[in-house]
């Protein structure tokens, strides 16, 4: 049975609380690949949890489906019990095959809350809803204000990943994220170090063999280091060998075909992608703020008959873009992102993408991995993806894709996609790393 902590004036009050979300990392593909022993596991982290949360002073006011919120009157207790729980199922990972664990991830807030009969409720339920998803796997986000309130109290080890736009917040949350090798409770502060071993000046006492066998060693270290040098040279020089011919590659792409018919369709859509664009601008669409195409089709009936096939070869060519790109980010993944480059702002910056088995993209900013619907991306940073994605392709991609980016950078104005591909990648710099 799930209790609740004494109201501090009734129900319905308002009063100041630390509120702990957790949620199951991938549940939904967990349960569709193996339902009974996904729900199984869950019962039992459950269970782990709610008798956590009583040791330490609170309590599981309900469950969210794959998670549970948790109530707490200190902000400390609340801490040390989130990183018991996470601590716990680090060892369950470590000493349980994969198909026996699951990850969770956990928020925590301390803020003003409304509490009822068997709810909680207001911006600091939110917060903490919202830092849970920002949270890594296995992982605690928690607040500036928790972060104030414990940082003294706790032995913590905390890396700040500064303010978060947080969905359905008005004002960007100051983010920390809890490393678990930290002690949970910090009673007695950090151990002194070790003493160390009293040493003699180098070469102090050794004997002609041992200092012949120290000269060997020493020649040894500079033959290797040679010789990784000699290795990450040629390294680069591959890199840039297979950096040069996409670039080729992608260029002939680019141009026109040798095929008669075919360029002067490739030319005709292109054209039209152009005067479209204008045509939108005209209006002042929003269609061109945000990448869905599908809604552009519904303009089609207005265009005029001599353009509507152009147009809707344009568009046809986009979504297959679209549809090729969603495709080769499904070969990266979180631990092994593809890194974009910005195509447009004064100090364009790297992005780390992937797309998940659910076909949604990713992006990872600061440690933390969010998820972003392709229709609320811009295009400047479609376009940056679509430039990564082609570029890092181990094979060339159809005609038809590229094709589909140049309609893309006409139709929304992103020139500097096609400018990305025709540089190719970029070359590999001398740090070799």
């Amino acid at each position: 049975m799930e209790s609740f902590p004494p109201y501090p004036s009734g129900p319905g009050q308002r009063t100041l609380a630390a509120i702990v979300f957790t949620d199951v990392v991938g549940f939904s593909a967990r349960v569709q690949a193996d339902e009974a022993n996904t729900l199984r596991l869950l019962d039992r982290d459950f269970a782990a949890m709610r008798a956590l949360c009583d040791k330490y002073s609170g309590s599981v006011l309900k469950s969210t489906g794959d998670g549970l919120l948790l109530y707490f009157s200190s902000a400390v207790q609340a801490v040390a019990c989130a990183l018991k729980i996470q601590r716990h199922f680090a060892e369950v990972a470590r000493t349980h095959p994969p198909d026996q664990v699951l990850s969770h991830r956990v928020g925590i807030h301390l803020g003003d809350v409304i509490v009822s009969d068997q709810d909680v409720m207001g911006d600091g339920v939110n917060i903490a809803s919202r830092l849970q998803a920002e949270a890594e796997p296995g992982g605690i986000c928690i607040s500036q204000t928790v972060y104030d309130v414990v940082k003294n109290k706790l032995a913590l080890k905390a890396t700040r990943l500064g303010p978060r736009e947080l969905k359905n917040i008005s004002e960007a949350i100051p983010v920390y994220r809890l490393l678990l090798e930290a002690q949970a409770m910090g009673s007695g502060g950090s151990h002194p170090p070790a003493a160390r071993p009293a040493t003699r000046p180098p070469g102090h006492g050794l004997s002609r063999t041992q200092k012949l066998a120290g000269a060997g060693g020493l020649a040894l270290l500079l033959a290797l280091a040679v010789a990784l040098g000699v290795r990450g040279h040629f390294q680069r020089r591959q890199a840039e060998a297979r950096a040069a011919a996409t670039q080729e590659a992608l260029a002939s792409l680019l141009g026109p075909s040798d095929d008669e018919a075919e360029r002067d369709a490739h030319g005709r859509m292109i054209r039209a992608a152009r005067d479209w664009r204008e045509e939108l601008r005209e209006h002042r669409s929003r269609l061109l703020d945000q990448c869905r195409p599908e809604e552009l089709t519904r303009s089609l009936r207005d265009a005029p008959p001599a353009e509507r096939a152009d147009r809707q070869r344009a568009l046809e060519r986009i979504q297959g873009l679209f549809s090729w790109v969603t495709t080769s980010l499904q070969r990266y993944s979180r631990e092994s992102p593809l890194v974009v480059r910005e195509l447009t702002g004064t100090a364009p910056r790297d992005i780390k993408v992937y797309v998940g088995a659910d076909r949604r993209l990713y992006h990872t900013d600061g440690g933390a991995t969010r998820q972003r619907d392709w229709h609320d991306l811009r295009p400047p940073a479609m376009g940056a993806i679509v430039a990564g994605t082609l570029l890092d392709a181990p094979r060339l991609p159809p005609r038809e894709v590229v094709q589909g980016a140049q309609a893309f950078a006409y139709l929304y104005g992103v020139p500097e996609l096609i400018e990305a591909l025709r540089q190719g990648p970029r070359r590999p710099t001398g740090d070799n790393r």
